[in-house]
């Protein structure tokens, strides 16, 4: 890696994990209420013991390069359907096979792909986007800029919590 890169990663990592865990914990609870008012139940989608779901968290990381492009909302939504149901066939296909468990299946939904994907979830996903990108993004780096410290403590601890989580998971549950 270059050292520009390098230090770019460095300075910005804490911005990256805030990105990170502020989609994770929004994909915990959009996940939560959307089976509370389809299913009527509560039901516990993630695949770690804590109230986050880290494929959200990367799909925010992957959707912050469609800041490049944000004068141009078409595009960052159409994008933003693209990312996130490569990202969700992926990671369906890679859950499956490693654990040969489902934790979603589209099966019997519009447009389905293997039911790891189909419309209604990049459509809701490009909407996610847009919302990143124009409202909680600039927020994300307004609360990162003011508040070094508190960001410093709050990345710090979540990645504590998070590493444990992982170690705990795959210990005890799978």
């Amino acid at each position: 890696m270059r050292k520009d890169k390098k230090d770019w990663l460095k300075d910005n990592f804490s911005y990256l994990v805030l990105i990170f865990l502020f989609g994770s914990l929004v994909g915990f609870i959009y996940e939560e209420l959307f089976y509370l008012i389809v299913d009527k139940k509560i039901v516990y989608q993630g695949f770690l013991y804590g109230p986050y779901l880290p494929i959200y968290g990367w799909g925010c990381l992957g959707l912050l390069s469609l800041k490049k492009v944000k004068k141009h909302p078409s595009l960052v939504f159409l994008l933003a359907i693209l990312i996130t149901g490569i990202l969700e066939y992926i990671s369906g296909f890679m859950l499956l096979k490693i654990f040969n468990r489902t934790w979603w299946d589209y099966t019997g939904l519009f447009l389905n792909i293997d039911g790891f994907v189909c419309l209604r979830s990049v459509i809701t996903f490009g909407i996610g986007a847009l919302l990143l990108i124009y409202i909680f993004e600039p927020l994300i780096i307004k609360f990162w800029k003011k508040k070094p410290k508190l960001v410093r403590v709050i990345v710090i601890s979540f990645l504590i919590i998070f590493i444990i989580d992982n170690i705990l998971t795959f210990l005890f549950r799978y």
